[in-house]
Formats: structure tokens, sequence, C-alpha cells
């Protein structure tokens, strides 16, 4: 193969890759952007939420409004959810 046909391959070869890594990068924003958790709604039964013992007195099991089965059964609300 000719030095400039190589040359002329390489350059080929880093455009591809910039752009399947630009790609794969923006898909990676645009699916950490749409898979946030809710923000704490705005309202007089969450502005005093700043335990998980209350939170979970509405959200746990048998509670009027529990969790639903997606939801982490994790009881640290506040390391995902957040004051909108």
């Amino acid at each position: 193969m000719k030095p400039a046909r190589r040359a002329e391959a390489g350059r080929a070869r880093v455009a591809l890759f910039l752009i399947v890594g630009g790609l794969l990068a923006g898909l990676l924003v645009l699916y950490t952007l749409r898979s946030r958790p809710p923000h704490l709604p705005v309202d007089a039964d969450h502005e005093q939420a700043f335990d998980p013992d209350r939170c979970l007195s509405c959200h746990g099991p048998g509670q009027r409004r529990p969790r639903g089965p997606k939801h982490p059964l994790n009881d640290q609300c506040f390391s995902c959810h957040d004051r909108g």
C-alpha cells in the first residue's frame, strides 16, 4: 500500500472513531437526562420532608401512596430525589 493511501485510510478510521464516539457520548448524555428520578413536589405534604421516615409514612408499604413495584428498595430517599 502506498504511503498516501495508508495515511488516507488512517484519517478515515480516526474520523469514523470520532463520529461513533461522539454519537455514543450524545446518547449517554440523553439517557442520563431522561432517566433522572423525579423532584419532590412543592406542596404542603412535602415541604417538611427532611427525613426518610417522614417520606415512608406516606410512601411505605401499606400506606396511602406506596412506592411502585419498579421503585428500588432503598429507603434513603434523598440519595436520588431532590427538591425541585
